[in-house]
Order: C-alpha cells, then sequence, then structure tokens
C-alpha cells in the first residue's frame, strides 16, 4: 500500500512516499529545480519517489496533503479583510485540489491534514518513542501557530494551542526582516549572529510577548502580522532606539545586540511552553517540530531547562517534513508503523547516483579523476590525507540528505583544528557572512571526548558545549558551542571510516561539515549539480562515490564556463527584502 504525501504552494515544497508506514523516499522540490525554497508542486520529487519504489501515480493508494485548504482560505480571508495597509493579501487556497488533481493526474479522494497535525506525525511517529510530549511552533499553518500535543500507542491527541496573529515563529522572522536578511529564510544567520551580542535590548523585546499557560499574545501595535508588509509598525525602531538594517548595510554590534535579545526572547518563550506541556501528562520524552524546531540553540536551552529527559527533533522540522507527517496521518492504523519501532535513525531518503554513471559524465565532459571503483579503504585514505593536508573536501556519497541540514551525503568537509578554515570556507567557497558557524561531525562513540554531550544528535538539531574548544577553532562558535553531528558506525559507515582515519591520521576524530552549496542555493542532489559547485567554487577535492577529482586538474576553459554559467543565472530565486506576507 503506497501513500504519497505532499507540501506545496507555500515554501519549501516537498514529496514522501510510505509503502505500508516505510519512508521509501523523500525530497524537496529545490533540489531538482535549484530554486531556494521552490513552492511550487514537487512534480520532480514526486517522480523520484516513485521511481525509488518502481511505481507510477497510478499505483499510489492515498494521496495526503499538508493542509486544509478551506482552512486556509478562512484565515486568508479573515486576514484580508482586516489589512489597512500594505499589498493586498493573496487568497492562495482556493483552487488547491484542482491544481494537486491537475498536476498530478489524481482522480481518487485527496486526505486533506490539518498542517500542525502534519508537523507533530512527522515528529511523534517516527521518534522511536511510544509515549511522548509534541510541541509545533512555526510561523503559521491554516490557523495554528503553536500546538501541544500527547502521542500515545497510535493515537496523537491534541492538547492546545495558540492561533494567529500571535506567532513566535512570525516574532523572529520579523526581528529577521528588520536586521536586513530575508523573513522566512534567514532565521539561521540571526540566530549565528546573535551569539556575537548581548541581548541589551531584551527587555524592550519581552515586553511585546505576554505568556500565559499554554498560550501567549503579543503586542499588535507594534507586532502587526496583519496590515504591515514586514511584520512590524514603525514604533519598533522607536521602541529598540535604532532604526532597522538595510540589506547589504554593515553589520554593527547593535545588530548583534537585537539578535541576541530577539534569540533570548524565543528561548525564553519556548522554555515556558515546554514547562506548561510537561504538566499536561506524564511522560518523559519530547517531540519537536515545525519551523522554529530549527533554532538548535532554542531546543537546546528549553530542553536542558525542562522535566523531559529523552528528546526527538524531525530533521526536516520546517514545511518540508509536512510531506512525511501528511503521509503518516493517512495511513490506516493498522499499516502505520508504530512510533516504537518506526524510528527514523537516518535522514538518507533522497536520490543516488552509481559510480559508473558519474565517471562517464566526468569522462565526457573532460575531467580528470583518480578512480577507486572497488577500492573504498583508498579512496578513504586519499579524502583523509587531503583533510589532514589543510585541503577542502566536496563529499557525495549516498542518498541525498531530507531537509535543510547537511549529514554526511552532500557535505563540505575541512580539518576543524585550524581555525583561520571558518573564514577560508565563508568567504572563499560559500561566498558567505563571517559570523555564520559551522558543525562538527564527530563518531557517535567518540563524542563526549570533544563535546558535553548526553545525548546523541544525528540531525544537527541540537546545541552542545565544545570541551576542546582549543583543539576545535573552526567549529566552536564564538560562544563555546556547536551544532554537533554524530556518526553512527551503522547507518553512515563510509562517512565513519572517513572520521576515523582522519582521527588516526591527527589524533581528532572531528570533522568541519558544512552542506554542499554556495551561499543562498539549494544544496547540491545530482553529480552535475555537485560538479558545477565545485568549478565555481574555491574547493580542493571533490570527492563522487568512487572518484576523486582534483582542482587543480580541472582545465581552464571548463572553470571559466561554470563561471559564465552562474553569472547568467545569478539573481534568480528569493531576493533580500522581500515582504514577510509574500510567504504566506
Amino acid at each position: 500500500m503506497l501513500t504519497l504525501g505532499i507540501s506545496a504552494y507555500y515554501h519549501d515544497a516537498a514529496a514522501c512516499l510510505l509503502s505500508d508506514g516505510r519512508i521509501v523516499g523523500a525530497a524537496q522540490e529545490e533540489r531538482f529545480t535549484r530554486q531556494k525554497y521552490d513552492s511550487a508542486l514537487p512534480v520532480n520529487a514526486v517522480r523520484y519517489c516513485l521511481e525509488e519504489a518502481g511505481a507510477t501515480i497510478a499505483d499510489v493508494d492515498r494521496l495526503a496533503f499538508y493542509e486544509v485548504p478551506r482552512h486556509k482560505r478562512s484565515r486568508q480571508e479573515w486576514q484580508a479583510a482586516r489589512r489597512t495597509a500594505g499589498p493586498e493579501v493573496r487568497v492562495t487556497a482556493q483552487d488547491t485540489e484542482a491544481r494537486l488533481r491537475d498536476g498530478l493526474q489524481w482522480t481518487r479522494e485527496i486526505h486533506f491534514v490539518d498542517h500542525h497535525r502534519a508537523h507533530a506525525a512527522s515528529a511523534y511517529y517516527v521518534s522511536g518513542f511510544d509515549d511522548a510530549a509534541v510541541l509545533v511552533c512555526d510561523a503559521v499553518g491554516e490557523w495554528d501557530t503553536t500546538t501541544f500535543w500527547h502521542g500515545r500507542g497510535p493515537e496523537l491527541t491534541r492538547l492546545g494551542g495558540v492561533r494567529f496573529p500571535a506567532s513566535l515563529g512570525l516574532f523572529y522572522s520579523c526581528l529577521t526582516s528588520y536586521l536586513g536578511y530575508r523573513p522566512n529564510s534567514d532565521e539561521y544567520k540571526v540566530m549565528g549572529l546573535a551569539s556575537y551580542g548581548k541581548p541589551t535590548y531584551e527587555a524592550s523585546l519581552r515586553a511585546l510577548l505576554e505568556i500565559d499557560g499554554g498560550g501567549f499574545t503579543m503586542d499588535t501595535d507594534v507586532l502587526d502580522f496583519i496590515s504591515e508588509p514586514e511584520g512590524h509598525r514603525s514604533n519598533l525602531a522607536e521602541l529598540l532606539g535604532v532604526p532597522a538594517r538595510r540589506p547589504g548595510e554593515p553589520v554593527l554590534p547593535h545588530h548583534a545586540d537585537i539578535a541576541a535579545s530577539g534569540q533570548a526572547v524565543l528561548e525564553s518563550a519556548v522554555s515556558a511552553l515546554l514547562d506548561w506541556l510537561s504538566r499536561q501528562r506524564p511522560t518523559r520524552n519530547l517531540c519537536l517540530a515545525g519551523g522554529v524546531a530549527l533554532n538548535c540553540r532554542a531546543n537546546a536551552v528549553a530542553f536542558e531547562g525542562s522535566p523531559f529527559t529523552r528528546m526527538f527533533v524531525q530533521p526536516a522540522a520546517g514545511d518540508a517534513g509536512t510531506a512525511l507527517g501528511a503521509a503518516l496521518c493517512a495511513e490506516p492504523p493498522e499499516t502505520r508503523a508504530t512510533p516504537a519501532t518506526g524510528a527514523m535513525r537516518h535522514a538518507y531518503l533522497g536520490p543516488r547516483y552509481g559510480s559508473d554513471a558519474i565517471a562517464e559524465l566526468l569522462t565526457g565532459a573532460g575531467v580528470p579523476f583518480r578512480d577507486f571503483r572497488g577500492d573504498e579503504d583508498g579512496l578513504v585514505a586519499a579524502v583523509a590525507g587531503a583533510l589532514a593536508d589543510g585541503r577542502t573536501v566536496g563529499w557525495f556519497h549516498g542518498r541525498m540528505e531530507f531537509g535543510p541540514r547537511a549529514l554526511g551525503a552532500r557535505s563540505i568537509l575541512a580539518d576543524p583544528r585550524r581555525e583561520d578554515m571558518r573564514d577560508r570556507v565563508n568567504s572563499k567557497i560559500k561566498w558567505r557572512e563571517e559570523f555564520r558557524p559551522f558543525a562538527p561531525a564527530v563518531p557517535e562513540e567518540r563524542a563526549e571526548e570533544y563535546f558535553v554531550m548526553g545525548r546523541t544528535s544525528p540531525f544537527m538539531v541540537d546545541l552542545f558545549t565544545v570541551r576542546r574548544p582549543d583543539v576545535l577553532g573552526a567549529v566552536t562558535h564564538v560562544d563555546g558551542t556547536a551544532r554537533v553531528q554524530t556518526v553512527n558506525a551503522a547507518v553512515a559507515p563510509r562517512y565513519h571510516r572517513l572520521l576515523e582515519h582522519f582521527g588516526a591520521l591527527t589524533g581528532v576524530p572531528v570533522l568541519l561539515n558544512t552542506s554542499f552549496n554556495l551561499s543562498d542555493e539549494p544544496v547540491v542532489c545530482t553529480p552535475v549539480d555537485a560538479l558545477r559547485t565545485f568549478l565555481r567554487s574555491s574547493l580542493d577535492v571533490l570527492c563522487l562515490e568512487d572518484v576523486l577529482v582534483d582542482a587543480a586538474s580541472i582545465p581552464g576553459e571548463l572553470r571559466e564556463a561554470a563561471v559564465e554559467e552562474h553569472r547568467f543565472v545569478a539573481g534568480a530565486g528569493l531576493q533580500q527584502g522581500e515582504e514577510l506576507y509574500s510567504f504566506f
């Protein structure tokens, strides 16, 4: 029995296919179209999922969608009727069913799943827990912005929630826009910047938010998510005493202080919500989902201050993950995997590519390479040696990750011991802000030697104190923490072996790991994507499955052609300064 889950028409569209409750494949549409946060019907992701199952759309038994269009329409119409300024609110939910049927050639029933229920299901049903509290927190679903749930066995019961326009996600997106970044896109930049500031504006921002048990309200005289295009009125600048930063302007100390203050308010709010949730049901297990759950600092602070002892965060916590959640909700109870046996141990759910096809591609393109087919030991030794020599590596292996984090399938890797490596990768390879931190990957069994853990972290959605910042300079954030990925040998054997081999050469089994993409581009999906990105960057080595490409061996005309192609397509996709409301 095949169930296809879809998220689309807002941002970060995705598809997920289940076979009797088992995940066959899941991927975001942006990876195929190369349009970051692509919101279009994910026809390419659907095609991939069906191919992975050896099926066609005619073989699919159930189609599930990640929201209820009529409920979303009622909120959009309510918002449009109350809007007093700015561009007209788009009522986008009117023709959702027709668009789905036409785009997927689907004639049978569509299971429309409440957006926050899809989020909650995406975390609970793959958590490995058979009893857990669930917090979902995002910008807005149909009406909900925060919801509380209790999962027990196959049942997922709603305990309460907060409705639009009060929204922690929109609050953080509002500050993202105020700081000159793209809302609903660049919130992670604000989280990184926060560590460089002091929460000197915390009291002012905290006054805008009032927590009351399992709910909260916001000061709509300042935070106006209905009428103001950027989510706030002009009096926010008066409250903070500094004007909003324009995109491209220098980042000054007070900008970092605003980021730190907003982060502190978010952490406090999530902590208060978890405190209320923990008193509703006698469980020590916690699940998190929704876009706010991608804020690893808030996750760590709130969890560590709560009575919960175990936590699972859906790695695709944003809207992409609701494709999985919707599919799980549409599964009949008798076929849905029970939480205790359906644990999501990895996020390697996307396409994979064979070494023979890759070798043929490189040969046809005139790209010299070293061939390690049949010699994994030699490949791992060569890559580990290059990393130990201070070279940067584009690492492409196995199935692509589902969700925003690179977890060793589509990663850029480097030596974490070299403190200058952070600036080198930021400025020369990723072309991004200097304050952006990098994450370390470490064998699961060696993690406690280098980080204060207490729990595993396979999905890079948690934060930990670094024990040896003197050794791990390139991956230690300014506040002494790191967003750690613990690598399990059974789950990612080649990646684990690389870490071990690097450790044997250097004495430190840790690697700097960041996503294989350039600034404002989706993570690479195919070998062609990887090669193009490699040619346009300053990476030293490209590892495509079982072959290695050295930058020094690339013909100059190939690199020049790749750079020209990038210049031609540069600027596609979302731009800085877009209005907050263009996203929903």
